[in-house]
């Protein structure tokens, strides 16, 4: 539940957008507990441990619905994941051991000015440690980018109506994406996406200057942080 705060993820909306990507990665695992082992399925399922783990304790919980499902769909390719390296195979083995909530509690490392553009009254990063090893192979890679490809398009999606662009705060659920694709990688987004998104906000925040009310000074904050976040992004991937 949001706190309805200005940074970007202080609201419902956003946090609804990460459920529903949460939701997305979880029905990846059945799929792939489901398919035949092999050195491209397995990586695949190691790398949606990675993602989740950075997004999402809850889900690992053994008293949850998705959590005895990730344990067996990790148990399923056993085989396969004794032949990961080293690094990779420890913590598999620890998610099939049900650890798997105890490890996505560990938070990552970021910028104090990405926090608290994020979070506005926080001093800790909401996602997860990164575990490189997850995402070493090339299909690994390859399924990190599959979620870079569903974030794009659940931001481009609040940004095809202009009557939601000067109430992100409300009708984004996307925007909770664009947390995430802050500490995704490997994963490639086009700087042309990110600028014309930067160019809808604050066109979107310039409507609500022109009707000023009781709520400007708070959508001056979240349209700033908003901005900032779009500007890290347009930075980390303009390489």
């Amino acid at each position: 539940m949001g706190t309805w705060d200005d940074g970007l993820l202080d609201n419902d909306t956003a946090l609804d957008g990460l459920g529903d990507l949460r939701s997305k990665i979880s029905g990846d695992f059945e799929r792939l507990g489901a398919a035949k082992p092999s050195a491209a399925s397995t990586a695949k399922l190691a790398a949606a441990v990675g993602v989740l783990l950075q997004l999402s304790s809850y889900e690992f919980g053994l008293d949850t619905p998705d959590g005895p499902k990730i344990v067996a769909a990790v148990k399923a390719h056993a085989k396969e994941i004794a032949k990961l390296p080293a690094a990779a195979r420890r913590l598999l083995n620890r998610i099939a051991a049900g650890e798997g909530q105890a490890l996505a509690e560990r938070p990552a490392k970021m910028s104090a000015k990405a926090v608290a553009l994020l979070h506005k009254d926080s001093k800790q990063c909401s996602f997860g440690k990164r575990e490189g090893a997850l995402f070493a192979s090339i299909a690994g890679a390859a399924y990190v980018q599959e979620v870079a490809k569903r974030c794009i398009a659940m931001v481009d999606e609040d940004f095809e109506d202009e009557d939601n662009w000067s109430d992100l705060c409300r009708e984004g659920m996307g925007m909770g994406c664009l947390g995430v694709l802050l500490v995704l990688d490997p994963c490639k987004v086009p700087v042309s996406n990110i600028e014309r998104w930067r160019k809808r906000a604050k066109k979107g925040f310039a409507t609500l200057e022109k009707e000023p009310d009781d709520e400007l000074d708070f959508h001056r904050g979240y349209y700033a942080n908003l901005d900032g976040v779009l500007a890290l992004l347009a930075k980390r991937f303009a390489t």
